[in-house]
């Protein structure tokens, strides 16, 4: 057993002071940070020219009064921005955007030239005239129109995303026709010829639904009762840091396994390449070094793991947001990171002892890299019904477990104990199942070299006696 540990003692060292570590270490914090951030600093290189959006209102009538709207919107917004942060009145979404009516064709008429009008519009798109431009559908305020697209909001432009546009002026645009299509519906306009709000009415609604109209949804804990038997009321939780853990904790899970076990591999095709295996089997046998090197990882990703989480428990007690954060959440991360570490290290391991160079490993390496990954294809629906049949059945498949009962514990406090539980008892036996495979295929694999053998002969080296 010693021998195990100096092979894992050997393994950790030469893992935590190698310099792509040390700098890896240091840079993984520095780019989250980068580019949580290079959104905002991207809008500072973002061109500061002015332009045009074109609409065309085919509404009947006094149609939507979408520009007067638009122009009403853009004028509350740089007012709200420059009394807010004393910031320029072109600042907002809307500040740099103009507006322009275009008198419609009717298509029903001439469906022709409505179609010509739309290419004439998207020729001064592609000139630069135009950033883009929008056209209301003859039947946007009705209730049931009998053709879709006639009850739509249309965009047109030549640009793949443009997020002040479709953010700043569609969003808006859609909500405009949505207030002006249930006016029909408000008792206090049944007086009005049309039965419609003006441009003021309409933007001063939109506006009192948008972000300056304070906290329109507090999202809270269930009330609890303390050791008195008093109802207490539910902590109010940090709109979007509840919903972020269970995704920070899967994903912080799946890139130490892989920063992890993936030097793993290049270690073992390296000494089997340089006949350091030969000399290594010469003091300790295939499984003892099998073990040091498993051992050696998971205390390397360990390491890599208590850091960033302490970072991150660390700037939560900063920004008092550590609220949120269950005691026992840290206790199930490196119970299950210990676990995945040993199980896909293993893995790993197995697949470098078995090839003689990288190109071979890429090809066998293919369907442990997708048991690795497909947890997180299904971390989405995990997090939304944490407690549902789903959830629980997909958790409870040991090479999912990690991962995704990490999720769902942070986002269900309510998890039953006994699942949890049964999902670390199934990874344990899956683990000591994979080391066993590995252990088998190691022996033999380590000092084998040339042609990467086939799934069968592999079959052959785990069940053979020798």
């Amino acid at each position: 057993m010693n021998k195990v540990f100096v092979i894992a003692a050997r393994e950790f060292k030469a893992a935590v002071l190698n310099k792509a570590f040390l700098i890896s270490l240091v840079l993984m914090p520095v780019m989250i940070l980068i580019s949580s951030n290079v959104s905002r600093l991207a809008q500072g290189w973002k061109s500061r020219d002015t332009r045009t959006i074109a609409i065309i209102d085919q509404t009947p009538g006094q149609a939507v009064g979408a520009v007067a709207s638009m122009d009403l919107l853009r004028e509350m917004e740089s007012t709200r921005m420059a009394s807010a942060a004393g910031e320029s009145l072109l600042s907002g979404s809307l500040g740099l955007l103009f507006f322009e009516a275009v008198t419609p064709v009717d298509a029903s008429e001439d469906p022709q030239a409505a179609l010509r009008q739309r290419y004439e519009l998207g020729e001064r798109v592609r000139a630069g005239e135009l950033a883009a431009f929008f056209e209301i559908g003859p039947a946007s305020l009705e209730q049931k129109p009998a053709n879709p697209d006639d009850g739509a909001v249309t965009y047109y432009t030549d640009r793949a995303l443009d997020r002040d546009v479709l953010m700043g002026v569609g969003v808006k645009l859609v909500t405009l026709v949505q207030l002006q299509r249930s006016a029909s519906l408000n008792p206090l306009l049944w007086a009005r010829k049309d039965r419609r709000y003006t441009p003021v009415e309409l933007a001063n609604l939109t506006e009192a639904a948008g972000k300056s109209a304070g906290k329109g949804l507090v999202q809270r804990e269930l009330p609890k009762l303390d050791e008195t038997g008093t109802v207490r009321e539910g902590k109010e939780i940090v709109p979007g840091l509840k919903t972020l853990i269970p995704f920070l904790a899967a994903t912080l899970l799946f890139f130490v396994v892989l920063v992890g076990a993936s030097p793993q591999l290049h270690g073992v095709l390296e000494e089997k390449m340089n006949r350091i295996g030969e000399v290594l089997l010469g003091s300790a046998t295939p499984f003892q070094v099998l073990g040091g090197k498993l051992l050696g990882m998971t205390a390397t990703g360990l390491l890599l793991s208590m850091v960033y989480m302490g970072g991150g428990l660390i700037a939560a007690r900063h920004w008092n947001l550590d609220a949120d954060l269950r005691p026992d959440l840290p206790l199930w991360f490196l119970l299950f990171q210990s676990l995945a570490l040993l199980l896909f290290g293993s893995l790993f391991i197995a697949v470098g002892s078995a090839c003689s160079d990288m190109k071979q490993a890429q090809t066998l390496l293919m369907p442990v890299s997708l048991c690795l990954s497909l947890p997180m294809l299904v971390l989405l629906p995990v997090v939304e019904d944490p407690t549902g049949s789903l959830a629980r059945y997909l958790s409870l498949f040991p090479l999912a477990t990690p991962m995704l009962m990490m999720a769902r514990l942070a986002s269900a406090p309510n998890l039953p104990l006994w699942e949890p539980l049964a999902g670390s008892g199934l990874v344990l036996l899956a683990t000591i199942l994979a080391v066993w495979i590995a252990g088998r295929i190691f022996r033999i694999g380590y000092l084998s070299l040339g042609k990467a053998p086939s799934m069968v002969e592999m079959c052959r080296w785990i069940f053979s006696r020798s």
